[in-house]
């Protein structure tokens, strides 16, 4: 019987100036995210990870979170929701954890806000 590994590919703080929020001048003047995606998977002990099929490629991650932030979105749970839609597409399989970061909120006091999805 073969063996099993847990694997974890991570791509960290993608930043982005986007157009979303509840209030229309958010929308107008926009803000900066910070998205976080991991991809969370199972393989053989002897898997050598020597092409790029044997993971997941980070650059097409990257593009689909740049494409999801083009759209205007009027919380974060919708946009957050959104860009886990498209990339649990790339490997079904895996599970997928996206989380998404509003770095500036119309609230005193408060630096930023986040939601996660994981699946």
């Amino acid at each position: 019987m073969e063996g099993r590994i847990e694997t974890k590919l991570s791509i960290e703080s993608i930043r982005v100036k986007a157009y979303h929020g509840y209030y229309a001048a958010e929308r107008k003047i926009g803000g900066m995210y910070s998205i976080s995606v991991c991809v969370f998977d199972s393989s053989s002990v002897a898997e050598n990870y020597a092409e790029i099929d044997d993971s997941v490629n980070y650059e097409m991650i990257h593009a689909e979170v740049i494409s999801i932030m083009k759209n205007e979105y009027k919380l974060i749970e919708e946009c957050c929701k959104a860009m886990w839609d498209v990339l649990k597409k790339l490997k079904p399989s895996a599970v997928w954890e996206v989380h998404l970061v509003k770095e500036d909120v119309p609230i005193k006091h408060v630096g930023s806000t986040s939601f996660s999805i994981k699946a």
